[in-house]
Formats: C-alpha cells, structure tokens, sequence
C-alpha cells in the first residue's frame, strides 16, 4: 500500500493533466451540445377546499401534483400545446411520435413537490425566443386547461404561476462547474487505475501487489 501511494505521488503530475484534459472535454461538450437557454416557471395546484379535511386536501394536492407532472410529459399534452398556437405546428417537434415524445422530454423538464402541490417547469430551447413561447403555451395549457389530464370538477382545481418565466443561461455556470469537477475527479481515478494496472503488469508487478 506504501508503494502503491509512493507511485502515484510520483505520477501525480501525469494524473493531474488527464483530470484537467477529461475537465476541460467534459467543459466543451457541454457548452457546444446543450440548449442555450433555459426558462424556468413556478406552479402550484390549489383546491377549493369545500367539505374536506387538511389531511384530504393534502393528499389530494400530492396525486394531482403527480398526474398533471405525468400528462405534461404525454402526447395529448403536446397537440394541446400545439393548439394554443403559441408554437409553430411545423418543425416544432419530429413527427414520429417516439422521437416526438423524447425531443419533448429533452426540452421540458419537471422538478415537483408534490407535498406542497408545487410543480417546476423548466423549458430549454437554442434561442431565448422559442424557450419563451414554448413555456407561454405549456403554462396556457396548465392553466386553462388541466381539467383535460386530471378529471374531476373543472373549478375544483387552480392552477397559479408562483413566480416566472425566469430565462437563464443554459447550462448554469454552477452545473458547469459541477461537471467541471467531477470530469477532473473520473478522469484523475482512471489515469490512477490505468498507472496502477500498467505497473501490477510488468515483471515483478505480482509481488508488488502482494506488499
């Protein structure tokens, strides 16, 4: 184990250039493959609360939190969102449905609480322009028409925008950096191992491993 610490602290200039190279790869891919913005919309499921219990209406603000989360991610929630005709009908989405339904969950992602009834929109687009009216038309449907994906009394349920449409850059500097990092930590560990192994290889390796 000694030897095997020895070694890498001799190598460590070896291994702190490929962890800066897989950093740097992981840096650029990122950057020249993502969408180049993000918008970002709050929601929050609201019941009349009529007859029921908290207990009731909170889990009821849980299920339909889940259900409308689920429907956003559907094809019928798609063409609804075609329809408010906020978005362009042609070259909006491929028109096989499985491409259709993956593009669509590239570009639009959930991030929920369903405790609270909160739901978190992200849309994510090339250009600030076509994020914008995707995330118009998404909150459109959401809000005017979410009886379609829930059933139910249509007044029962409301749906609000508790803040947003926030636009940022995509990817954030801290994802980013996140990424950054953990590209340098793999690709330190792999050029550690590769040393490793190369070493355990040669002639007399065996009994190196073996101390």
């Amino acid at each position: 184990m000694t030897n095997f610490l020895a070694l890498l602290r001799e190598k460590k200039g070896s291994i702190f250039l490929f962890g800066i190279f897989v950093a740097a790869a992981v840096f650029f891919t990122e950057t020249a493959v993502s969408p180049r913005y993000a918008v970002r919309t709050d929601f929050m499921v609201v019941q009349s609360s009529g007859s029921q219990d908290f207990y009731t209406l909170f889990k009821s603000s849980e299920y339909l939190g889940k259900v409308l989360s689920e429907s956003i991610y559907s094809e019928r929630f798609i063409n609804a969102v075609i329809e408010t005709g906020k978005v362009s009908a042609q070259g909006f989405l491929p028109t096989d449905k499985r491409d259709r339904l993956k593009s669509w969950r590239d570009m639009v992602s959930i991030e929920k609480n369903v405790e609270l009834g909160m739901l978190s929109v992200i849309v994510k687009a090339d250009t600030e322009r076509e994020a914008g009216k995707v995330m118009e038309a998404l909150s459109d449907v959401l809000i005017n028409r979410n009886k379609e994906f829930r059933g139910g009394d249509e007044k029962a349920v409301e749906i609000r925008v508790l803040s947003g449409p926030i636009t940022d850059r995509n990817p954030t500097p801290k994802d980013l950096l996140t990424l950054s990092v953990l590209g340098f930590l793999a690709g330190a560990f792999v050029r550690a191992m590769w040393i490793s192994l190369k070493t355990l290889d040669r002639p007399g390796g065996q009994s190196f491993a073996a101390r």
